[in-house]
């Protein structure tokens, strides 16, 4: 959704971008928000407006001091969230340090819905662990 020439160059969203799409018989709204700290009001404005927050992750970084800057505003605004972990297959990823993190520093206790199995670039499976089978 990165459409400006900018955003494409530095592989950030500058801008919120709001894009819709279907299912069943659900219509599902999605902004785009940046994640940059120079553009906090931007992401602020969104939140007031929102049903629900994908929050993402560094999968090597884990939480970064923006991601608690926008979880609390989440938190002002009473936005439900789910997080995704980003960038698994990045060396020194790591999934238990990222749930650490986002226990630790952002309060919360994640529900885990996938495991990964493996580890960086050899990570090729994902355990549903409410079936506890890998698939």
């Amino acid at each position: 959704m990165d459409w400006m020439e900018q955003e494409q160059e530095r592989g950030i969203t500058i801008t919120s971008a709001a894009t819709t799409c279907a299912w069943n018989d659900h219509r599902i709204n999605i902004i785009d928000t940046p994640g940059h700290v120079d553009f906090t009001l931007e992401v602020e404005r969104s939140l007031r407006v929102l049903d629900g927050a994908v929050a993402v992750f560094d999968g090597v970084a884990g939480v970064e001091p923006q991601t608690e800057t926008v979880w609390r505003q989440a938190d002002k605004y009473n936005v439900p969230r789910m997080c995704f972990l980003n960038k698994m297959d990045r060396t020194g990823a790591d999934f238990y340090f990222c749930v650490d993190t986002i226990i630790k520093q952002l309060g919360s206790t994640p529900a885990i819905l996938q495991l990964p199995i493996g580890s960086e670039v050899r990570k090729k499976y994902i355990c549903a662990s409410a079936r506890r089978e890998a698939t």
